[in-house]
């Protein structure tokens, strides 16, 4: 019976992502691509401090949580994250409608350099970015 719900309940999700992806006109990042920025981030994990995302079923804002031991099939896979955010449980990249890399990202004042970011990122691809002196955007759906 448990088998049971929880297929239910992983079709309900999907159903309730794939109503929220056909409101969006262009999806702009594939689970490959997808790949190489976390990969990217990975490996430049000292300037990304903190990332925020925006999941495209609700208003929710999560944070999450990639630093340099993060590894490809133990932290994040083909499709999305297990745990790897504030929200908790599974997070599928497909569920992101952007990032957000604030300039602040403490109380203490401790900030992230929106330039070297965007430079780091405009170097693993093409994304949409939006950016100006408190954060940058990394948009993934446009309406």
């Amino acid at each position: 019976m448990k088998i049971q719900k929880a297929s239910n309940d992983e079709e309900q999700k999907n159903r309730e992502i794939d109503k929220a992806v056909a409101g969006y006109s262009q999806h702009l990042i594939s689970n490959s691509k997808w790949i190489r920025l976390i990969k990217g981030i990975v490996e430049n994990a000292d300037d990304f401090k903190k990332i925020q995302f925006k999941k495209i079923q609700n208003n929710n804002i999560g944070q999450l949580f990639i630093n340099e031991d993060s590894t490809f099939e133990f932290d994040y896979w083909q499709n999305g994250f297990e745990g790897n955010n504030s929200l908790s449980g599974w997070l599928e990249y497909r569920e992101i409608e952007y990032l957000v890399f604030a300039k602040i990202v403490s109380s203490e004042n401790d900030i992230q350099d929106l330039n070297q970011i965007k430079s780091i990122i405009e170097k693993i691809g093409q994304f949409d970015i939006e950016i100006n002196d408190v954060e940058l955007k990394l948009i993934c759906y446009k309406i």
